[in-house]
């Protein structure tokens, strides 16, 4: 290093380093520093050598001189460039803060001077003699970092410039300062790109780019490149040095490169897995960091891959092995040395001379010498170009020589192939003998190449392949085209490519081109030859072969529509156009045809799989927006795998092949409308007999198994088997649909044969054939497949190998009988496999039948769900490994032989048992989502992870290790270590509600003009400089936010969005320079400096004394300085403000109104009207959701009810409307986070209603509880007065003492009806209080009072007050009074003790700094107030800085122990004696205080003031502003309650009290506390009034009008849910309008109104039908009589419309009701279908069925559950009236004889089976049976009332935003109930049309019918409302709550 920075001295050394530096110079310290490097003699230099330095600077003054800087120059470190390399990251990272002396650029050019110093101008020149005097140690002491020493400009030239390169002449000043800051760097060198390159010299780059290669080419620096990382991503530079400063910076794949080569030295097998790179190198810690490195050239150059195969054991003992990518050197003998070796040269040996004529003669013919050459070849040949280049003669002449020569029959030629090419050769007639044996050989090959005389036909023949008429086929001969002079040459490998031809037809008759060039192929591969034949090639041997008849060649055309397939095909000569193989080939290429069809549909181009990542990533973002559209789902695959078992067994064993179809007739038909109640018998008879070939029928009961045609007899195969193609040609629509669940059908071409009743129950191939194709046949494929692996893997079934084309479903399949389960529910909690070390009980199983299928799959089910199985936890023992990916399934065993599978039946279960239910582990079957259609796609799975760079990857990780610590896990919590959630900051008012509605994005863009109102904001807040606690952020986040919102017009900024804004705008420094110029602008602007000057704040807390008026007043006035300022420096802004201009129409007018429209968080309506099907039946479920949620605590689960309900829609519709729900706040969902907290009924309620639908039923103004009291009261009171008035001696009045709620509602409305007479009575005597006789008067009366009562009832008897009332907060007694009952007048007396009782909090504090004298405290006035949840809010209240006493059980007892502790300080506090010493506390930070006897007063007083005025407005709302501010100065006076204290005596207290405890009544008789209370109190006596007294019959009257309004009540809500089917028209209608003597003109308008309803599928508003139809009441009149007919209904749910009958079935649901007994009689099948019933509901109902009980000895009646199930009603009543019936239905008792017989059961099953359906609307008051919740619909009713009497004349629309989760029609048929009542009445005002000659009158308002509108009609409510709806109410029957 010493030869390489200087010339070996040391004293060239030290001029060498101080010319370095450069014009700048080098302090004192740092040139020690430096030298100390240098000469590598340690730190610090040694002062004697200091002291030889100084010396030398000082007599060098040629060389050197000596300057002082005006300013110290900061001191550095050395810097080196190694310490910024990252071992993790293996590249230099940039430092955040500049490591070495970076000088700012100051070009300097004086004279000979040329370089770069900021204080040349500044610095002072010092003379040498001035420091002559000082020694090195002075001289550093006295001017430390101030003395620079500077090299002179040659010395300078000489430490720069090489010493073999001329120093440079005409360099520029910029160009000088880059090359002297090279210079100083030394070996560190400087780089030409980043933050603290010499870009700081050089501002533009490209100039930086011309001055490095200037330097370069005068070969005064060197580079090299150079790779750093700045702000988190690779950047590339040239590092430039000096020549002699020149060192290698290795890049990082160098490095990574030799720490490879090293590691691989190292082993023993020279190798290392790719896996294995990533863990040892965390540099290249990705898949993507190693798949980039090994495809370098230098890596590679290195380094090649190689696969390996590695032996392993599993976890369950067996070895296996695994192939395994490895590295390993390319040279294993390659040395380290040689990887920086370049590649060695080549030398090319030359080889001989293109044309060599040595072995030529120059005098013989070209004739012999030709024949002499071919002749020397010998029996090989030669051709023409060798034997060309041979001679030495051109092509041509030898061409014309070999002609020659053959003429002459002096030579012969054959053929030969030499790769792809024929070369014809020549040999000389005396060696032709062995060629002319090779052509009679090949010639009688030839001749004996013939197929075999009878083809070989392949396996599965007689499997029947279906034919696809939609793709037309045309077979050929096969036509070859070509040239004329087409010669056969049959060459020797020509003639065994035609034998391998026949070869392959023999084997395989019929063969396609393509396949039969494939196995030619293979052939010649394994023969050893490395080319290929073509496709021409063999077309040229296909037409030899067809022309000599040994095969046929045909050509297959396929056409479908505008697509053609043109296939070729090779057979045997006997298969012709009309053999079986040729049309069952056609066949089949007709299939694969068509799944080709089916695959291009999907795109498949490069561009599309290029973009296919970057849409997933976007579908993946998006996927939350995607919940409520048509997504295909994930299907369970155990459902699917239900399904098509027991498809596949009912085919196989349940249907006969022999059963007969059954003819369609009209009462087949009647039978299905009992099931299917919207089938029409007489239209669907005629429409299928209108059919060209009628669908044929195959069972009488109407499923999916109805139309399912019998499967042919298979010949020769035992029974169970069944071919796959067979069942898929057999599958319904109604099963299909329930497989593949679709969304997204065709509703206007498929959904009409979905939602037909018969026609979805279909085969698939009966659907036209448009329809056929709804599901692509790839996924149907897929998804069969997948099924069938599952039931084989499940020991269902067995599946024999295909063999037959593309398709997977040519296959056969036997279904199995046996089979069985383990009850695993006992097993261990693990993650998939259960304890294979405990014993489990079998369950075998044999299908007899469909209900064995049923029980099988509802047992497999239960046991999945119970078995604990799950626990991610228990997967690994560490618990944080990646558990193992889930393998695809594969088929088991083929099965060989037909014969062999019932063999193989034997119930064995396949796999290893170790999964739920003895299945596979890997079957996954304890998973609930694949037994549920129920997807659980929550928002919070739908997170994208964002990708992070590398370094903010590995600050996280540093992070987390730091916070892991020792036991390796993340302690979240709060200071004390104590585990705490931090709640996440929701909106602040509504104006942030509705900003956060209008935001579309998660990230809200700022315009400029937005943060230009931020700026002024900020520029404002600066100036005024009010303290945090006063104006924060915060506050100026409000006004921002309103601002922009009114000012600029955008809606989407909340308060904590401008918050972030204006600090991320702080951060990054952008606020500059505009803020800084604003500012400048306001303090010099005199506009400003009148008002918000230095007093500005002074002057506004003087006026504005209160902190909350204070705080309103500054954001005043801030938002009026913004305007100021604002129009100070107003420049033109690209988005002006937006301008109000006056509209032109009045529809423009009202949407600026409503743009204007005051916030509102319940404004916007949850519900609207749907406006396609799909919208509508997610609104169907959701109400359906809602009546099952309203019924959830019913003694009667309708789980059965719903399934039925739900299983007709799909799954799309179900998660839209249960995301909905949830969304509007309807329901909660329930969690259930381990599966051994889920009860035994699966499908309990997942959902419940919540809280906010709780809250709007429970706190009302008028409560639910009110109408109970007042139905029993008002009963008891009328019966009372009815009885009093029949007896004329008893007092005709009913008294009241204390009157509650509903007793004043009864007084109110008896009143208002003139019903009652109400009298008051008063006591005799009124309690008075004596006050004059008090000691003090400190105390309020109301505290004197309140002390009385206690004093009364503390004093009263034992033996008559059972209860005694004491004081918690005091363990002290309270004071007794002496009362005189005569006079009624006290004395009241207290000790002080009962005085601190009542003090305030605030000044009980007193006494806990009082206990705290003599200790230190740290006060902070922001912890001085805590927030508390009192009375439904938070309060402010004060926090003690002291030991508080006030926490004590009993804080008195503390009180009298620091009165008798501190008695001294008292007594000096009460003579005023006391030394006092003023403190000043600080507002903002900690103040530390030590407490003493002279600063208590003065901190208590400071500390009660602050408390005071925290506390000052809610002070306010208890006394009132004047009273609050009037004792807001006001303090404790602590010296009068200090010598009250010191003046109490216990004893003497207690003696006087008892002298005063025993009050007397004229001092004669003892006086109880309750004669005092009891007596005197007022009465209220109610009588009838004076024309009702002598109405005898008024109850009864009023009874009777009640029970016909709560009738007709009930009878609307029956009319209002229930609808039936029924084939009437409008021709049935008109008869029954001519009887009731409708005119000509008044039917047709009723037959107009109903063809405008049927115009809309779904439905017309009945406010639309009053513009187009403006016929009044007849309206109305005529809307009922269509809807009594049953020809439309009135449905919706924003607004009423009416529904034609042809589209109401979406809004309707099929249900049924079913009673207790019934229930126990359910079809096991369909209890199976149900998972909300228990495993032990179905056994029973299954053992109950089969059982057979014994007829009795004697015949009694039997009372049996049993006896009563055999007892089936023939008949159901369907009458509105009994399905409305509340009350639970009575049984029929019925005797019965002996047991039924089980015919007599099966025909009852059957019955029970066809069950009548009930069609209803869906209504939170209806139950999922029909039956109307009489508790939901009065607590509804209710709660209108309340609504209503509260807020008297509001309108309809806003009782639907008072309550968002009801439906809006539901509120008002709520209404209407309630007018039924008489409870209200509505009234709408009637719009007027408003013209300009229009005067100003009232508004017309009319009593409203059915139809009108909610936003102008408002609500009127009667006095009576109460009192009426009790009655409806009356007696609640029911003790629980629906909610």
């Amino acid at each position: 290093m010493m030869s390489a920075m200087s010339s070996g001295s040391w004293i060239s050394a030290v001029f060498d380093e101080v010319a370095l530096e450069g014009l700048e110079g080098v302090t004192l310290p740092s040139l020690w520093i430096l030298l100390s490097e240098r000469l590598q003699i340690g730190t610090p230099l040694p002062e004697i050598l200091q002291q030889q330095i100084w010396t030398l600077l000082l007599r060098s003054d040629k060389k050197v001189q000596f300057f002082e800087l005006p300013v110290p120059r900061e001191f550095v470190p050395i810097y080196n460039r190694l310490n910024d390399h990252d071992e993790e990251l293996g590249v230099p990272v940039q430092a955040e803060k500049c490591p070495f002396q970076r000088y700012p650029y100051a070009p300097v050019h004086d004279g000979s001077n040329m370089g770069n110093c900021i204080d040349y101008m500044t610095r002072k020149l010092l003379i040498i003699s001035e420091l002559s005097g000082l020694t090195a140690a002075q001289a550093t002491e006295k001017w430390g970092q101030r003395l620079v020493v500077v090299a002179s400009q040659e010395e300078r030239y000489i430490a720069l410039t090489p010493h073999n390169v001329q120093q440079p002449i005409d360099l520029t000043p910029q160009q000088y300062v880059v090359w002297e800051a090279v210079g100083r760097s030394r070996y560190n060198g400087e780089t030409t790109v980043g933050q603290w390159s010499l870009l700081n010299f050089v501002k533009d780059a490209n100039l930086m780019f011309y001055i490095k290669n200037k330097l370069l080419q005068l070969q005064l620096i060197t580079d090299q490149p150079y790779t750093e990382m700045r702000f988190e991503r690779l950047a590339y530079a040239r590092l430039l040095m000096l020549p002699r400063f020149f060192r290698i910076y290795k890049a990082h794949m160098q490095m990574v490169i030799e720490k490879l080569f090293l590691e691989l030295k190292s082993r023993p097998t020279g190798q290392i897995p790719v896996t294995e790179l990533q863990m040892w190198s965390p540099s290249v810690n990705k898949h993507k960091s190693v798949k980039r490195l090994m495809t370098t050239h230098a890596f590679r150059k290195v380094f090649e891959n190689h696969i390996v195969l590695e032996s392993s054991i599993r976890k369950s003992g067996k070895p296996t092995e695994r192939k395994v990518s490895v590295l390993q050197l390319r040279n294993p003998n390659m040395t380290f040395d040689q990887l920086y070796q370049g590649e060695p040269e080549v030398k090319e040996e030359k080889g001989h001379e293109y044309l060599s004529v040595r072995h030529s003669y120059i005098d013989m013919p070209a004739e012999d010498e030709c024949l002499r050459a071919i002749e020397r070849f010998g029996t090989r040949g030669v051709g023409m170009h060798e034997l060309s280049n041979f001679v030495g003669l051109n092509t041509l002449t030898v061409r014309g020589i070999i002609r020659f020569l053959l003429r002459e029959k002096q030579i012969k030629d054959y053929q030969e192939h030499v790769g792809k090419q024929r070369i014809m050769r020549y040999v000389s007639v005396k060696q032709a003998a062995q060629v002319d044996e090779k052509k009679d050989q090949l010639k009688k090959t030839l001749q004996k190449l013939q197929c075999k005389e009878e083809p070989c036909v392949t396996d599965n023949a007689d499997v029947v392949l279906f034919d696809v008429p939609e793709i037309v086929a045309n077979v050929l001969p096969l036509v070859l085209h070509f040239k004329s002079n087409f010669l056969d040459t049959n060459t020797q490998r020509q003639v065994q490519r035609k034998s391998l031809i026949v070869q392959q037809i023999d084997e395989c008759c019929l063969l396609p081109v393509a396949d039969l060039r494939h196995r030619i192929q293979e052939a010649e591969k394994q023969m050893g030859y490395h080319d290929s034949i073509c496709h021409k090639s063999l077309l040229r041997l296909l037409y030899t072969l067809r022309e000599a008849k040994v095969l046929n060649v045909y050509q297959v055309t396929l056409q479908h529509k505008n697509q053609v397939r043109v296939h070729r095909l090779v057979t045997h000569p006997k298969i012709v156009v009309d053999h079986m193989q040729m049309q069952r080939a056609v066949l089949r290429l007709k299939n694969n045809f068509l799944l080709n069809i089916e695959d291009r549909k999907q795109p498949k181009n490069a561009v599309a799989k290029q973009m296919r990542p970057r849409v997933e990533n976007v579908q993946r973002k998006l996927r939350v927006e995607r919940l409520g559209q048509n997504v295909r789902y994930k299907l369970p695959k155990f459902i699917v795998a239900r399904a098509m078992h027991e498809f596949l067994f009912y085919l196989t064993r349940e249907l006969p092949t022999d059963k007969k179809p059954m003819p369609i007739s009209i009462e087949l038909l009647q039978h299905w409308q009992r099931s299917e109640p919207t089938l029409m018998p007489k239209e669907f008879l005629e429409e299928w007999q209108s059919q060209n070939q009628p669908i044929q029928a195959f069972s009488n009961e109407i499923s999916w198994r109805t139309f399912i045609t019998p499967v042919q007899c298979y010949d020769e195969k035992p029974s169970g088997w069944i071919y796959f193609m067979d069942a898929v040609d057999r599958m319904p629509l109604s099963l299909f649909q329930r497989i593949f669940r679709l969304e997204n059908i065709d509703t206007d071409r498929l959904g009409a044969y979905v939602k037909h009743p018969v026609k979805q129950h279909y085969l698939m191939r009966q659907l036209p054939m448009e329809l056929q194709g709804v599901l692509p046949r790839l996924h149907q494929q897929n998804l069969y497949m997948n099924a069938l692996r599952l039931l084989n893997n499940m020991g269902l079934v067995q599946v024999t190998d295909r063999k037959l084309g593309r398709n997977p479903l040519y296959c056969w399949v036997y279904v199995n009988r046996l089979t069985t389960l383990l009850d695993t529910t006992s097993s261990d909690c693990n993650f998939k496999m259960i304890n294979p070390n405990l014993k489990y009980e079998d369950i075998p199983f044999q299908f007899a039948d469909r209900e064995d299928v049923a029980h099988y799959w509802a047992r497999l089910q239960q046991i999945c769900m119970y078995t604990k199985l799950g626990f991610r936890s228990k997967c690994d023992p560490a618990g944080h490994k990646r558990c193992e990916r889930i393998k695809p399934l594969v088929f088991l065993k083929y099965v060989e032989d037909f014969e062999k599978a019932p063999i193989d039946d034997t119930g064995h279960l396949p796999g290893d048992h170790l999964g739920a239910a003895g299945l596979s582990s890997v079957l996954y079957a304890h998973h609930f989502h694949h037994w549920s259609m129920v997807q659980n796609k929550g928002a919070s799975s739908l997170v994208v992870r964002q990708k992070l760079p590398k370094t903010v990857k590995l600050t996280m990780r540093r992070t987390l290790q730091k916070a892991r610590g020792k036991t390796g896990r993340i302690i979240k919590g709060t200071k004390d270590g104590t585990a705490g959630k931090s709640k996440s900051k929701g909106p602040r008012d509504d104006v942030d509600r509705d900003a956060l509605k209008n935001m579309r994005t998660l990230r809200v863009s700022w315009a400029a003009d937005e943060d230009r109102v931020l700026k002024l904001a900020r520029a404002i807040s600066l100036v005024i400089d009010a303290p945090v606690a006063t104006f924060g952020l915060f506050n100026l986040g409000t006004i921002c936010r309103d601002v922009i919102r009114e000012y600029l017009g955008i809606r989407n900024k909340t308060i904590q969005a401008c918050v972030r804004r204006l600090q991320f705008l702080m951060k990054k420094k952008r606020d500059v320079p505009d803020v800084t110029n604003w500012v400048y602008t306001i303090q010099t602007e005199p506009e400003f400096n009148v008002i918000n000057n230095v007093n500005f704040l002074d002057e506004l807390a003087r006026e504005y004394p209160m902190r909350t008026e204070y705080n309103e007043a500054l954001l005043v006035h801030i938002v009026l300085a913004m305007i100021k300022l604002n129009r100070l420096v107003k420049v033109k802004s690209r988005s002006a403000a937006p301008k109000f201009l006056i509209p032109d129409l009045l529809e423009d007018y009202q949407n600026q109104l409503r743009e204007c429209s005051p916030l509102s968080g319940d404004q916007q309506l949850h519900h609207s009207d749907p406006t396609t099907d799909e919208e509508l039946q997610s609104t169907m479920v959701q109400c359906v959701l809602h009546s099952q949620l309203c019924s959830a605590k019913d003694k009667t689960l309708y789980n059965l009810q719903a399934f039925e309900i739900y299983k007709n829609f799909s799954e799309s519709v179900l998660n839209a409307a249960f995301l909905k729900a949830r969304t509007d706040g309807l329901v909660v969902a329930l969690k259930r986070r381990n599966i051994h907290m889920i009860s035994r009924n699966l499908s309990g309620p997942t959902y419940l209603l919540s809280s906010k639908y709780k809250n709007k039923l429970i706190y009302v103004k008028v409560n639910y509880v009110v109408f109970e009291a007042y139905f029993s009261f008002a009963k008891n009171a009328l019966k009372k007065l009815k009885e009093t008035q029949l007896e004329p001696n008893t007092l005709k009045c009913v008294e009241l003492r204390s009157p509650n709620f509903a007793q004043l509602f009864f007084i109110g409305e008896g009143l208002s009806k003139d019903l009652l007479r109400v009298s008051l009575q008063l006591p005799a005597n009124i309690l008075t209080v004596d006050t004059k006789s008090m000691a003090r008067d400190s105390v309020s009366g109301s505290d004197r009072i309140l002390d009385h009562y206690s004093s009364i009832f503390d004093n009263a008897p034992q033996t008559e007050y059972s209860k005694r009332m004491e004081s918690e907060g005091s363990g002290k007694q309270s004071s007794r009074v002496r009362f005189h009952p005569g006079n009624l007048n006290y004395k009241w007396q207290c000790s002080p003790y009962d005085l601190i009782s009542k003090l305030p909090q605030r000044v009980m504090h007193f006494f806990c700094a009082l206990n705290n004298i003599g200790q230190p405290l740290q006060l902070n006035f922001a912890k001085l107030m805590r927030r508390d949840h009192v009375d439904g809010g938070f309060v402010d209240i004060p926090e003690c800085p002291f030991s508080c006493i006030m926490r004590a059980g009993n804080y008195l007892n503390a009180v009298e122990r620091i009165v008798h502790e501190q008695r001294e300080i008292l007594r000096q506090l009460v003579a005023d004696t006391l030394p006092q010493t003023s403190i000043h506390l600080l507002n903002s930070g900690t103040n530390t205080i030590f407490i003493e006897s002279g600063t208590l007063i003065s901190l208590v007083r400071q500390l009660e003031m602050y408390w005071r005025e925290q506390e000052q407005p809610y002070e306010i709302k208890d006394l009132g502003k004047t009273m609050a501010e009037r004792t807001l100065h006001r303090l404790t006076d602590l010296r009068a309650i200090c010598l009250a204290l010191l003046d109490y005596d216990p004893q003497m207290w207690d003696a006087d009290r008892a002298k005063e405890s025993e009050p007397a009544i004229n001092k004669e008789e003892r006086a109880r506390a309750q004669d005092v209370f009891v007596v005197h109190l007022p009465k209220i006596k109610l009588q009838l009034s004076a024309k009702h007294e002598m109405d005898v019959e008024l109850s009864k009257i009023m009874e009777q009008e009640m029970e016909s309004l709560n009738k007709a009540v009930l009878d609307k809500v029956a009319k209002e849910t229930y609808w039936n089917y029924t084939s009437n028209t409008f021709e049935t209608l008109r008869p029954l309008l001519v009887q009731q003597k409708y005119d000509h003109q008044a039917i047709l308008h009723i037959e107009d109104i109903l063809k405008k309803i049927e115009q809309h599928p779904l439905g017309i508003m009945g406010t639309e039908l009053r513009c187009v139809f403006p016929l009044g009441k007849f309206l109305l009149e005529a809307l009922n009589l269509l809807a009594n007919h049953h020809l439309i209904k009135r449905v919706g749910v924003a607004n009423f419309v009416y529904v034609h009958k042809l589209h109401i079935r979406n809004w309707v649901v099929h249900t049924f009701h079913m009673k207790r007994l019934n229930r126990e009689r359910v079809v096991p099948a369909e209890v199976a279908n149900t998972p909300s019933l228990p495993l032990a509901v179905v056994n029973e109902a299954k053992r109950k069925r089969k059982l057979v009980e014994t007829a009795e000895a004697d015949e009694q009646p039997s009372t049996s559950k049993k006896a009563k199930l055999a007892d089936v009603e023939q008949t159901s009543s369907a009458s509105s009236v009994d399905t409305i019936d509340d009350e639970r239905p009575r049984r029929n008792r019925q005797a019965s004889g002996a047991a039924m017989a089980e015919a007599d059961f099966l025909a009852a099953t059957v019955a029970e089976m066809s069950r009548e359906c009930i069609v209803m609307r869906p209504q939170p008051w209806i139950r999922l049976n029909a039956t109307i919740n009489r508790r939901v619909l009065d607590r509804w009713l209710s709660t209108l009332v309340s609504e209503c009497i509260s807020r008297n004349g509001c309108t309809v629309h806003s009782i639907f935003q008072r309550y968002p989760n009801l439906a809006p029609v539901d509120i008002m048929l709520l209404l209407e109930l309630l007018r039924i009542l008489k409870c209200i009445h509505l009234m709408e005002i009637q719009q007027q049309s408003v013209q300009v000659e229009s005067e100003y009158e009232e508004c017309r308002e009319e009593e409203v019918t059915e139809l009108y509108e909610p936003a102008m009609t408002y609500i009127v409510t009667h006095s009576d409302a109460v009192g009426r709806l009790s009655n409806f109410i009356g007696v609640k029957k029911y003790n629980i709550e629906f909610i």
